[in-house]
C-alpha cells in the first residue's frame, strides 16, 4: 500500500470570544491580535458587542465604522503575521436565550435578536459564518432543538472568563442541549475585557490540517473542538473509529472507546466518559500521568445518545471534549 497523502491533524489553541476598546474592552483589535500572538496563541476572534459597531472613528481623515475598522485591522495584522489567525465577529443579545457570538460574518447588525427565524435568514446571507452560544444560563434550557438552526449554531462555551478574574463553568447546560438533540461542540471563551488575551490558560482548541479561516469554521461546524484549562493539553477520542464530533450511523450495542490525552506540563489525574444527563459511565482514577492512551469497551444503554470525555488535571483544571453522537 502507498503512503497516505492526507495531512495530519494539528491542534490550534486560541480565544473565540473577547472584546476590545471598540466596545467594552481595552486596546484596539490590532492590539488584541498582537498581544494574543505574543502570548503564543494560534488564533483570536474579536467579538465586540454589536450595539457599538456602527459608531464611527476618524481613520486617516475618513470616518468609518468600528466594524469596518476591525476588519481593516484584522486584514492588516494577517498580512503582517505568519502562523496566527486573526478573525472578526460580534456578540449579540437575544431576547430569550442569552448572548450569541456571530463569528466570521461579512457584515454585522445592531439590536437584540427577538426572532430566531430572522437570524436564520440573516445567516443565510453570511454562508461563511457560524453562531456560538456564550456563557449559557438557565434561559438556554428553553432553546428547543431545531434542525435548521443547528446547521448555524455550532458550539457552546463550557467555560467562560479568565483566571484570576471571574471564571465560570457551564458544562451542565451543554449536556442539557445535547440531551435535547442538539449537535454542538465544546469551546472555551476568555471573554476578555482587558489587555490580557491569553494570559489565562483556558482556551478553545480546534483540530485541523491548516490554520486559516476556512479550517477554523469547518472545525467548529464539525465539532472538532474541545475546551481546556491547560494550554498544553492535547486530546481526542474515537468510538468504533468514529472521531470526536461525528455521529455513529450504524446501530451497534458494543462501543469501543479510544481516548488519547497528553500534557507535557500539567499531569492528568483522572478521566471520565459522560453520557446523557451528565452521567458518568466510566471513570479512570489515580492516573498522575502526562500521557495516556486508553481503550474501553462499553455496552450501550437504550437512553444513551451521546458521549464525551471529561479530563481532570492538577490544579483543579478541567477539559471537556465535544461529543460523539449515536442515532
Amino acid at each position: 500500500m502507498g503512503k497516505s497523502k492526507e495531512k495530519p491533524l494539528k491542534y490550534y489553541y486560541g480565544i473565540p470570544h473577547c472584546h476590545s476598546s471598540f466596545s467594552t474592552g481595552e486596546g484596539t483589535p490590532y492590539n488584541a491580535f498582537d498581544y494574543g500572538k505574543n502570548n503564543g496563541l494560534d488564533f483570536l476572534i474579536i467579538t465586540d458587542h454589536n450595539s457599538y459597531l456602527s459608531k464611527e472613528l476618524l481613520i486617516n481623515n475618513k470616518r468609518i465604522s468600528k466594524w469596518m475598522t476591525t476588519e481593516i485591522m484584522r486584514d492588516k495584522f494577517k498580512k503582517n503575521s505568519n502562523n496566527f489567525l486573526p478573525l472578526a465577529g460580534f456578540e449579540t443579545k437575544t431576547y430569550s436565550y442569552g448572548d450569541f457570538n456571530i463569528i466570521n460574518p461579512s457584515t454585522f447588525f445592531t439590536g437584540v435578536v427577538r426572532d430566531l427565524n430572522l437570524l436564520v435568514l440573516w445567516m443565510l446571507n453570511n454562508p461563511d459564518s457560524i453562531i456560538t452560544i456564550n456563557h449559557p444560563h438557565k434561559n438556554i434550557n428553553f432553546l428547543d432543538y431545531n434542525e435548521l438552526l443547528n446547521k448555524l449554531i455550532t458550539s457552546v462555551e463550557v467555560g467562560n472568563g479568565s483566571f484570576p478574574n471571574k471564571y465560570s463553568r457551564h458544562d451542565t447546560y451543554y449536556y442539557n442541549l445535547l440531551d435535547k438533540g442538539w449537535k454542538l461542540g465544546a469551546i472555551n471563551g476568555q471573554d476578555n475585557h482587558k489587555v490580557n488575551f491569553g494570559d489565562s490558560e483556558n482556551l478553545t482548541v480546534f483540530l485541523a490540517t491548516d490554520l486559516d479561516s476556512k479550517s477554523l469554521i469547518d472545525a467548529f461546524r464539525n465539532r472538532k473542538t474541545y475546551s481546556t484549562e491547560s494550554r498544553y493539553l492535547k486530546m481526542h477520542f474515537t468510538i468504533n473509529d468514529v472521531f470526536m464530533g461525528d455521529e455513529i450511523k450504524e446501530k451497534t450495542s458494543i462501543l469501543q472507546f479510544m481516548i488519547f490525552a497528553e500534557d507535557t506540563k500539567v499531569k492528568i489525574t483522572s478521566i471520565e466518559i459522560l453520557t446523557n444527563k451528565g452521567i458518568v459511565v466510566k471513570k479512570i482514577d489515580s492516573l498522575n500521568l502526562n500521557s495516556i492512551k486508553y481503550m474501553y469497551n462499553h455496552k450501550r444503554e437504550e437512553n444513551e445518545t451521546w458521549y464525551l470525555i471529561k479530563i481532570y488535571q492538577e490544579g483543579k483544571k478541567v477539559a471537556i471534549s465535544s461529543a460523539i453522537f449515536l442515532r
